[in-house]
């Protein structure tokens, strides 16, 4: 991949270090680092008329790491090692894997952020990133406990929040519910249905709409038995036949027919009086088919409402009664849930008072050690600041808001992320990792020439600090500086040849103790390494 034919670099815990003439190719060693975790250096690392090439990192995990629950996570076959392999071809395409198993660029980059942090470029170092400061300072302050016990509260508050929220949702709902409820048994109950209502107003309804024509039948029929007298009629014809039998005595037929005579009148009688009461059953005076058909819509425009056929209203109007009868409305519960918040928010904001309370004033603390490093690093006008912000809303972290800014020669401050690059950001960066080092973070840290244009005694510092933090950290570094340079539990040396093709390829070689003398040597004195290049390299080496 670009100057670099083949090479198989093995680093140590503590720092390592990579030396050589400028131009041999040691920054594209980072590059390399970089793009096997997705990152976009370069447009492409192959050398002209390379068909592929590829780049392969292998780490050791702890099985209690957060990347090793990570790799379960995604099924990704986990042995002692992670083994992450990126793929370039000559047509643009890239592949990667994560113990062979191809993977996506964003998950390359997810894992890569648990891995590794090129601390001194900004797309790629966590301690710029604002959003990182708080989780920084809190680990200063060895917040860790409180915090937990925060998170929980948190946690609680939004679990009862949303419980709340859910209740008062169906509460509302139910309100609207007993409101419709509540109408619909008034209706009901103004309706005032009663059983076998609905068949009768039917049959009465059949009735009255073929009422003229029965009407006009009956009274034709009273009329012919009353307008022709036959009732006078058969009386008058009763009494000639009386008159009769008193002269002619005994004569049974004559008997027979004056009996017969008087049933007939009897008859005719009742067929009167029955006339007369079916048109008053059927067509009664206060009754019209108006009225009929109103109270017939009015059922059938509640039935249809309630989807329920007209005889089972009666139904539903005691149902409906019943179901207000034990109606349930949650107050209690929300009562309960409320009170519960209230309380749970009263902890929270006490805990949450009592961190801020340790942030600012580990705020403090952090900003003097930093300010102190930076002193040693021959940086004395810069000035570093930890600001707080009140959040604007209640958060998993508490209410602070933390930014770490710079002031330069008491100029107005920056957030940490616009101060200057190259390697006054490097020995900023520096600063804040060995203020921060109480705790190892897990990860490689890489740093591309922290020591550019610095020598003598700041150059000594920088060595002094990248050796204090490789005691947790573990550290690669390209540096010009021997002070530096002496300090590393392993060194390297990245040299440039011409190859026979006549194309530029850059080696890199593991120094032995005699090899690391003569590379300081040459680090001091430059091409021509002299005694006294050498008896000060001597002097360097532990």
């Amino acid at each position: 991949m670009l100057l670099i034919e083949k090479a198989d670099v093995v680093f140590s815990s503590g720092l390592n270090v990579f030396t050589g003439e400028t131009g041999a190719g040691k920054s594209i060693i980072f590059d390399c680092l970089g793009f096997v975790f997705g990152n976009k250096t370069r447009k492409s690392f192959l050398k002209e008329k390379q068909k592929s090439g590829q780049v392969t990192a292998e780490f050791e995990i702890d099985n209690s790491s957060d990347i090793f629950n990570l790799l379960l996570e995604l099924s990704i076959p986990i042995s002692e090692t992670l083994i992450i392999r990126r793929v370039e071809f000559d047509d643009g395409r890239r592949k990667s894997y994560i113990n062979d198993v191809n993977c996506t660029t964003d998950l390359l980059k997810k894992i890569g952020e648990q891995l590794i942090e090129f601390v001194d470029q900004k797309n790629f170092s966590k301690i710029l990133k604002k959003q990182n400061h708080i989780n920084l300072l809190d680990n200063f302050c060895s917040n860790k406990d409180k915090l937990c016990e925060l998170n929980k509260l948190w946690s609680i508050i939004k679990c009862e929040e949303k419980k709340l929220s859910n209740l008062v949702k169906e509460q509302n709902k139910i309100f609207e519910e007993l409101d419709f409820k509540k109408k619909s048994l008034s209706e009901l109950k103004s309706l005032n249905l009663l059983s076998g209502e609905f068949e009768e107003l039917e049959i009465k309804r059949k009735s009255l709409k073929s009422s003229s024509r029965i009407k006009e039948y009956l009274n034709e029929a009273y009329g012919l038995i009353t307008k022709h007298e036959i009732n006078k009629a058969l009386t008058n014809s009763i009494s000639k036949l009386e008159k009769t039998s008193e002269i002619i005595v005994n004569n049974k037929l004559l008997e027979d027919s004056i009996q017969s005579f008087s049933t007939i009148i009897s008859n005719l009688d009742e067929i009167e009086k029955n006339i007369q009461t079916i048109l008053e059953d059927i067509f009664p005076n206060d009754i019209r088919l108006e009225d009929i058909e109103e109270r017939l819509y009015e059922v059938k425009k509640l039935s249809r409402k309630h989807n329920v056929f007209p005889n089972d209203l009666i139904v539903l109007k005691e149902e409906l009664e019943k179901q207000l009868l034990g109606f349930n409305n949650f107050e209690e519960e929300i009562k309960l849930i409320q009170k519960s918040i209230l309380s749970n928010e009263v902890k929270y904001d006490e805990l949450a008072n009592s961190i801020s309370t340790i942030r600012k004033a580990n705020g403090k603390k952090l900003s003097k050690n930093i300010n102190n490093e930076l002193s040693h690093l021959k940086m004395d006008g810069i000035k570093f600041i930890v600001v707080f912000e009140k959040k604007k809303e209640k958060s998993i972290i508490g209410n602070d808001e933390v930014f770490f800014q710079l002031s330069n020669n008491n100029l107005l401050a920056k957030d940490l992320e616009k101060v200057a690059s190259g390697g006054e950001l490097s020995r900023i960066l520096l600063a804040l990792k060995v203020s921060l080092v109480k705790q190892t973070s897990g990860l490689a840290l890489v740093f591309d020439e922290i020591d550019r244009g610095i020598g003598g005694a700041t150059a000594e510092a920088v060595g002094i600090r990248l050796s204090i933090l490789s005691k947790n950290e573990q550290i690669l570094i390209v540096t010009h500086s021997p002070q530096v340079a002496s300090k590393a539990q392993k060194h390297w040396n990245v040299s440039k040849k011409i190859s026979s093709e006549g194309f530029p390829l850059s080696s890199i070689k593991e120094l032995g103790t005699e090899d690391i003398k003569k590379e300081l040597a040459r680090m001091i004195s430059g091409k021509i390494i002299t005694k006294e290049a050498i008896a000060a390299a001597e002097k360097l080496m532990p």
